[in-house]
């Protein structure tokens, strides 16, 4: 049994921090919180544990423990997550399971504020959103007045000791966006993915993305969840992503399922391809000096490697539109250059089982810049392949344990 209890405020060195005390048998007594700067204190509301029953719901499911909550929780909420919401965390992963979800109350939270926000992490899919919903809208219902900045996993492991410091860099890297325009820029630090450590963050980014939002539902009104893939392809390749991203699995229905009253959760941006919303950013000043797409671990900067998967995804659009030199102020160039061959021809070979390489792949023909054939493709990649093939099977033989300290001595190796 997980039980939630002692929901209050706290402030800790210049964060305000709503937090609640979880007792449960894999963690023991813990607290699970989320912070935002003093300023914005009033964000936060004691009145239902809605954020913290969203948090906690799929590991409960993974881990077969029922929920108690010793408090309230939105009605709507309650009312969607018990047969919905559960359904589809099943669906998505065999070794979840339904689970017993019990509150004191049921309420409909009040609401404060009237913020229409997104996140704004500087990447593709984000700035598409800002540039639709902020540059392009004119009816202030909808028009976007403030942006947020989530530390709920994308920056590395909770215990890791650069998650947080990536995380307030990347901050300070893109805060001046939002200065320009005129508009806050709220960084909402939180603990959620300690408990979701076992996952990793892409596979329950979409939940731990509407857990910050709903931290936040007394101010916010509608927020724009920027998507990665288009209606079309999680219709081709949905099923592809089960038990690995949450998100491309099931986001366009789950979000609004974990809506509440006052607070609508809007999946945004599946209206179009990868490579299209690149294309309808190309020409945004702001984005051709501060896109920030790196994923690399080993990028312990705000900046971009250039040679990441996603660093490597968009400069493959970017060169496809002929507009490579008007990111140079954000892209290693050379380095791109470097490993672009090989990633098309990666990009070729998955090309029907990966949605965004075919988006690309597609993309690229479509304006005349070619793309190796199957035969090319599989000649550059093969040595890859083979040493990617001896790479798992080592691991399985050796297990994991042993794997990980044979890679600890060889990177020591390396720096020596």
């Amino acid at each position: 049994m997980i039980r939630l209890s002692n929901i209050r405020l706290e402030s800790h060195d210049g964060w305000s921090r709503l937090c609640c005390d979880l007792s449960s048998v894999r963690w023991g007594s813990a607290s699970m919180y989320f912070e935002l700067p003093d300023q914005y204190a009033s964000y936060f509301s004691c009145e239902t544990y809605d954020c913290f029953l969203a948090a906690i719901l799929f590991p409960a499911m993974y881990y077969h423990e029922d929920i108690e909550i010793c408090g309230a929780v939105s009605k709507k909420l309650f009312r969607n997550i018990t047969p919905y919401v559960q359904a589809v965390l099943k669906d998505f992963c065999a070794d979840a399971r339904p689970v017993s979800i019990t509150a004191q109350r049921l309420t409909i939270a009040q609401q404060r504020g009237n913020l229409v926000a997104t996140g704004f992490s500087g990447g593709v899919d984000s700035f598409a959103t800002f540039y639709d919903y902020f540059e392009r809208e004119s009816d202030p219902e909808y028009k976007i007045n403030a942006l947020f900045f989530f530390n709920v996993g994308s920056h590395g492991p909770f215990c890791g000791p650069d998650s947080y410091r990536k995380f307030l860099a990347r901050y300070e890297y893109l805060k001046t966006v939002p200065e320009e325009k005129g508009l806050p820029f709220i960084p909402l630090n939180s603990n959620v993915h300690l408990f979701h450590a076992e996952f990793g963050h892409q596979k329950t980014d979409c939940i731990t993305q509407a857990c910050a939002v709903l931290a936040v539902e007394t101010a916010v009104s509608r927020y724009y969840v920027s998507s990665a893939i288009s209606y079309k392809n999680a219709m081709l390749f949905g099923s592809t992503y089960r038990n690995f991203d949450m998100a491309a699995f099931s986001e366009s229905y789950l979000l609004p399922l974990l809506s509440t009253e006052h607070c609508a959760l809007i999946p945004d941006g599946e209206q179009y391809t990868r490579c299209e919303k690149t294309q309808r950013i190309a020409d945004y000043p702001a984005a051709r000096q501060y896109l920030n797409v790196c994923v690399s671990a080993e990028q312990k900067t705000a900046g971009n490697c250039s040679r990441c998967p996603k660093c490597l995804r968009t400069l493959l659009a970017l060169e496809s539109l002929g507009d490579l030199e008007e990111f140079s102020a954000v892209f290693d160039m050379r380095e791109y250059k470097k490993h672009a061959f090989r990633y098309k021809c990666q990009e070729r070979l998955r090309y029907r089982t990966n949605p965004l390489a075919k988006d690309n792949v597609d993309f690229a023909r479509a304006h005349g810049n070619p793309i190796p054939n199957i035969c090319t493709a599989l000649i550059v990649c093969l040595p890859h392949m083979a040493f990617s093939l001896v790479k798992k099977t080592a691991r399985v033989l050796l297990g994991d344990a042993c794997w990980q300290k044979l890679k600890r001595k060889v990177k020591h190796a390396q720096a020596a």
